[in-house]
């Protein structure tokens, strides 16, 4: 085959293998929606709502938001391309904000089962429960911030990575659903008068319905009871046995920075119930201290009260979750891995069985930087 023939055989080929555009959309002619909404009206009407940003340099609003009344998120999309002047697609997607309402009633996941079934829409997307109505943040115009769906994603995303809130994907969270060994949770958010604000943690059982929330300090907690802390981590802390003047601005608190957490889970089976011995070593660093103590002089002391304060905050976080059945820690997992035949047993109700376990926990923190000034 002469050297022509070869180049023309090549060329054909590549002409083949190349990406056809005859199914090309200009982007002024979609509708990407980047935060959907999920609430119930005063008659526990389903309400659906969308976010997209608006490319038109005619266009006042930097946002298109949408409302709609449907039984499903399929029948909704219909009703939103009724509304919008562009093809709608979901495959930008950044949040779905599920109003409390909804999160109380089980069964409220059917709404999730269109982004899972389309393979155009994005299962990345920040799942995030609302307290209060989503209608109040859907139509929030911040006239300092960003687009409001990229503003919150933002929002989320710096929360998270500061360890204050969790942060659940769909792909995420349906995964918490489906492993007997953890409970769900979500990433909860307020609005305000002038503002949205990140408020903590939703807490779900496994049916995915809301039965109590963290701030932001228990949420802290739990990221170092869960080992999965990111950057540093801040905490602040009250030592009521410092002893102190009385004044409004000496307060016995004392913050510092938890550089790592090293932790050790013990798991035993007694007496039909679980035992759970968690061991968590902390480096600390301080960076405020409302007290007058010589933190270098008195370490051992003051590490002794901060063992003791965390302790307690710890101890009463367990007993929170404990109460409501739930085990957002992952616990379940450790009794799955060390005493399957006593968790088959519990499998299909770990919750109930996580309320009825015993939990101590040994906090052993090492002050290893007092600050500049001492």
């Amino acid at each position: 085959m002469s050297r022509f023939y070869r180049i023309t055989l090549l060329f054909l080929m590549l002409t083949v293998l190349l990406t056809s555009c005859k199914d090309r959309v200009d982007l002024e002619n979609i509708t990407l929606v980047l935060m959907m909404g999920f609430d119930l009206d005063e008659d526990n009407n389903l309400v659906i709502f969308s976010s997209s940003p608006v490319f038109s340099k005619e266009a006042k609003k930097k946002n298109e938001t949408t409302k709609v009344k449907a039984i499903t998120g399929r029948q909704a999309r219909g009703e939103l391309e009724a509304r919008v002047s562009a093809l709608v697609s979901n495959g930008k997607l950044q949040n779905i904000l599920i109003g409390k309402k909804v999160l109380q009633h089980e069964g409220w996941m059917n709404l999730l089962d269109v982004f899972f079934r389309d393979s155009k829409s994005r299962i990345n997307a920040r799942l995030i429960a609302v307290d209060g109505p989503v209608e109040e943040v859907m139509f929030f115009t911040p006239e300092d911030k960003r687009r409001l769906p990229l503003h919150i994603a933002k929002l989320v995303d710096t929360a998270h990575m500061r360890n204050l809130v969790e942060l659940t994907t769909l792909f995420d969270y349906i995964r918490l659903v489906f492993d007997k060994g953890v409970t769900p949770f979500v990433t909860e958010l307020h609005k305000t008068p002038r503002e949205v604000v990140v408020t903590g943690t939703a807490l779900l059982d496994d049916k995915g319905i809301y039965r109590g929330s963290l701030d932001l300090m228990e949420n802290e907690l739990l990221q170092v009871l869960q080992h999965e802390k990111l950057a540093d981590l801040t905490l602040t802390v009250i030592l009521p046995d410092v002893k102190h003047k009385k004044s409004i601005f000496e307060t016995r608190a004392i913050s510092f920075y938890i550089t790592n957490v090293m932790r050790k889970v013990k798991v035993s089976y007694t007496d039909n119930q679980f035992r759970f011995d968690i061991r968590l070593k902390l480096p600390i660093h301080l960076t405020e201290q409302m007290f007058r103590l010589s933190a270098e002089k008195n370490s051992p002391e003051l590490e002794a009260m901060i063992n003791k304060q965390l302790e307690l905050e710890m101890n009463k976080l367990v007993k929170k979750i404990q109460k409501n059945k739930l085990d957002p820690i992952g616990l379940g997992l450790y009794a799955r891995a060390f005493q399957y035949n006593s968790w088959k047993k519990v499998e299909n109700d770990w919750g109930g069985a996580f309320a009825k376990a015993e939990v101590n926990i040994h906090v052993d923190t090492t002050i290893k930087d007092h600050g500049e000034i001492e």
